[in-house]
């Protein structure tokens, strides 16, 4: 039998009772496109991951002092170290933001110095940097985020205007620029006070956590080291006591995160794609009982077990591969106009591919049952089908 005579044959034999193929092809379309739309969306989020590190830099990194005391001309003489570009401590208060009726439900304030924007590689929107001058007179100002400025007066024009923290008045000198996450603190939400201040207002004098600047990307690990050195040799703090890590690693730890999530997602999605295989199955079951008696005429006229065999499985392909394609379509689709709403999806094509492959060995596996079974039978039995 030809092989042009028996596609032809096969595709019309599939066509032929639409809405059974549809509803059988249903399966796989939802699978397919549920795979599709789960990696796109996790390489999405891979991609913004890189792209944020490309625009805060990879040069970050964050320590955290759990037991024992760092003062804060320690952090200065880390900032001072070879490998490092500068240090700015990060104490966290618990205060109420607020401007008049206003109150912030999103500021997290943190009392640091005049380092911490370069240290962060953090950027102005309006107005200027906490300064040495107002860590030595223990100035009551502060550099709000994008968000919380919003928040409090409608808008980010809040350089001059005064915002009190509990009961205590602070001028606003700067605004940030939102520039997302940034060391799992989002930037637009931070409100930065004085370090000094915060200390002549009851705030812990030790400095329990910090940000410090590697020089250049290439030097992190040697920072690193540099960081755990001072802290363990000079500082005297107890191994096991402290933690340096880079913005790199923190990102790089929530992006394995995000890949075992999506992953876990794709493998359920993929489980439907079993199922529709089945499905595959019992309509060429079904197929072949309905079609005994065109089986027995086709042998009677020299139809060999291979052609027969050949004739139905190419069909369950067919029905499994047009599913398939369908459902890459509709996945992608579907992405695309996630991304209108905000979402991040990317066309995966190691999953386009997966899924050309998925839907090749579904119809070959869920199908050679039944062809195999069509290609056995009696042409004589067959003949007497009614």
């Amino acid at each position: 039998m030809r092989v042009s005579h028996l596609v032809r044959t096969a595709v019309r034999a599939v066509f032929q009772n639409g809405l059974r193929t549809a509803l059988t092809m249903l399966g796989l379309i939802i699978g397919i496109s549920s795979v599709i739309i789960l990696v796109g969306i996790g390489d999405g989020s891979n991609q913004q991951v890189q792209a944020k590190m490309k625009e805060l830099g990879g040069d970050a990194l964050s320590a955290y002092v759990y037991e024992g005391s760092l003062s804060y001309e320690d952090l200065a003489a880390i900032g001072e170290l070879d490998s490092l570009d500068g240090a700015a401590p990060s104490k966290m208060l618990s205060k109420k933001v607020s401007a008049g009726k206003a109150v912030s439900g999103r500021a997290f304030i943190e009392a640091t110095d005049e380092h911490y924007l370069h240290v962060r590689n953090l950027k102005l929107l309006a107005g200027r940097n906490l300064n040495a001058v107002d860590r030595e007179n223990k100035s009551k100002v502060l550099v709000l985020g994008a968000d919380v400025a919003t928040e409090l007066f409608g808008s980010t024009d809040a350089v001059g205007r005064t915002v009190k923290l509990d009961g205590d008045e602070f001028t606003v000198v700067g605004v940030l620029q939102n520039q997302g996450e940034s060391m799992g603190l989002n930037t637009g939400s931070v409100v930065l006070v004085p370090f000094s201040t915060a200390v002549g207002m009851g705030a812990g004098a030790d400095v329990d956590s910090f940000y410090a600047k590697a020089r250049g990307q290439e030097r992190i690990d040697e920072a690193k080291v540099a960081i755990g050195s001072y802290l363990g040799s000079t500082a005297g703090i107890a191994p096991g006591m402290f933690d340096v890590t880079s913005q790199d690693e923190m990102l790089r730890a929530g992006n394995d995160i995000d890949d075992t999530m999506t992953l876990l997602l794709a493998g359920i999605a993929a489980i439907s794609l079993v199922v529709a295989g089945i499905g595959v199955m019992n309509v060429m079951l079904v197929s072949v009982t309905e079609r005994t008696r065109e089986i027995g005429i086709k042998k009677a006229l020299g139809a060999r077990r291979a052609d027969i065999l050949a004739q139905f499985l190419l069909e369950a392909l067919i029905m499994s591969i047009v599913g398939g394609a369908v459902g890459i379509g509709a996945g992608i689709a579907f992405g695309l106009l996630l991304n209108t709403v905000g979402m991040t999806f990317v066309v995966s094509w190691n999953a386009v591919w997966a899924a050309v492959a998925a839907s090749t060995v579904i119809g070959l596996a869920f199908g050679i049952f039944p062809a195999h079974r069509a290609s056995r039978k009696n042409p004589i039995d067959a003949l007497r089908a009614e």
